[in-house]
This record gives structure tokens, C-alpha cells and sequence, in this order.
């Protein structure tokens, strides 16, 4: 089995080495490969979900976190391109959109050409301005509260404290990942791409959704669902049904091609 099965950055609840895509789940800020690890449950065998677990958290909790989304793609790209001999998904939710977009970036220019599709979900386009205070250097009772306001913690992680002053580095690493990245634009995405998005979503409207078509040279569609910003767990079996039908769709695809 391929060192993809032994490297503690990616957790795969059901190995499957010869499924036909592999799909690469990225987690939202302060979340872990958990999210995705049952994914495979609903999905078809021909995709073979393999969660990302950034370090800092679950399994490599000792490990240092990475508060940069340069350094979080520099430490991913040795890690993931053995894994890439095979056609590959993203699907990357809000943080997540982020991380995985960049990692794709990065992947294309060095010459790699296996991704078929990208799904980036609940995220505002990188290279719109932010439109929020910087969390992640806010003292630490701003700090919660804005967590707080922000919602997708639960009430009663936030009230214990001793849970909090393990999880509030975490948060805060993620928060820094994405407010301290500066968009460079010298090129597009060239796979086709899905933007996933709440109707309710009050930090991520439809309009900066739609806005990553500036970003992506291929055909793009989007995909609406209700509830806000963390619909992906809220909504979890409409999503995974819209999952299982476009990725089935793909999987036919290459099957076909190889066949040609």
C-alpha cells in the first residue's frame, strides 16, 4: 500500500487503493479530518475520501500548528503528490476552500495535472477585500465572543474553560491562516469547479461566492443550500447526496476514458 495509508496528514476511514478518484476533504477553521472521516459511508466505492488533519489537532494534536497558508500548502505538497496518481477531487469548506484552492494552485504549477474537479464551499472569493475585524490577534475575551458570534462552536465548548484554552490556539492559527493571506494572481484554476453556498449564510453572501469565477478558468457551477454557514454538518445528508450524484458522474467519466 502507498505511504498515503501511513502518513498521519491524511485520515481514511475506508482504504480503497483502487477506486477510480481520490477525494480530498479540508476542513473549516478549528476542524479535523472527524468531519469527513464517515464521508465514505454515502459516497460510492469508486471514490476513496481521504480526509487532510492539519497539524495541531485529533490525532497530531502535539504537533505544531501552521498559521500561514503558505506554510500550511509548502508543508502539504511533498505529502500529497504521492498520492496524486490517480485522478483527484478537493473539496475544501470555508478555511478549507481556501487551503485546498492554494495547495491546487501551487500542485498545477508544478506540473500536475490529475485534479478533475474542485468543490470549494462556504467561502468568499480569495481576492475580494475582508470585510471583518481580524480575529486572531484579539485579546482573548474579544476573541471568544467573536467565536462565539461567528457560530459552528458549540455553546458549551465555549463555556469550558479549561476545553477553550486547548481549542482557542487552534481557532486562532486558523483564523490567522486566512487573515493573513494576500491573494497573487498570476494564475487561474484550470479544472472545472462547484461553489457550494448557504441561502442563510450572513458572513458569506451568494454574490461573493460567485465572485471565484474570476479565479477559475474552466466551467464553473454553483449549488445552493439552506441554513448558514455550517450547513455542510446541518444539511449533511443534502450535501452528501449532491456529492454522491456528481462525483458517480465523474467516477463514470474516468472509468470511460480508460477504457477508451
Amino acid at each position: 500500500m502507498p505511504n498515503l495509508y501511513k502518513n498521519p496528514w491524511f485520515h481514511i476511514k475506508k482504504p480503497a487503493p483502487h477506486a477510480a478518484i481520490r477525494l480530498f476533504c479540508f476542513p473549516y477553521a478549528g476542524g479535523s479530518a472527524q468531519i469527513f472521516t464517515d464521508w465514505c459511508n454515502s459516497l460510492p466505492e469508486s471514490i476513496e475520501v481521504i480526509a487532510v488533519q492539519y497539524p495541531g489537532r485529533g490525532s497530531r494534536f502535539v504537533d505544531p500548528l501552521i498559521g500561514t497558508c503558505k506554510g500550511m500548502v509548502e508543508a502539504l505538497i511533498p505529502n500529497i503528490l504521492p498520492a496524486l496518481d490517480k485522478p483527484f477531487v478537493f473539496f475544501g469548506h470555508s478555511n478549507g476552500g481556501l487551503v485546498s484552492f492554494e495547495l491546487a494552485r501551487a500542485l498545477q504549477q508544478q506540473g500536475v495535472t490529475g485534479q478533475i474537479h474542485h468543490f470549494i464551499s462556504a467561502k468568499r472569493a480569495i481576492n475580494l477585500p475582508p470585510t471583518r475585524e481580524p480575529m486572531h490577534a484579539m485579546g482573548e475575551q474579544d476573541f471568544l465572543k467573536a467565536v462565539e458570534e461567528l457560530g459552528g462552536t458549540p455553546p458549551e465548548i465555549l463555556a469550558q474553560k479549561e476545553l477553550m484554552e486547548l481549542f482557542s490556539p487552534i481557532l486562532r492559527s486558523d483564523f490567522s491562516l486566512s487573515e493573513t493571506f494576500d491573494y497573487e494572481g498570476e494564475h487561474k484554476l484550470t479544472c472545472d469547479a462547484t461553489l457550494l453556498y448557504g441561502l442563510q449564510d450572513e458572513d458569506v453572501p451568494v454574490e461573493d461566492v460567485m465572485a471565484w469565477q474570476k479565479l477559475i478558468e474552466n466551467k464553473v457551477q454553483a449549488q445552493e443550500f439552506t441554513d448558514g454557514h455550517f450547513f455542510i454538518n446541518s444539511q449533511k445528508e443534502q450535501v452528501l447526496t449532491y456529492l454522491n450524484e456528481r462525483l458517480s458522474t465523474l467516477a463514470q467519466r474516468v472509468k470511460m476514458k480508460m477504457m477508451a
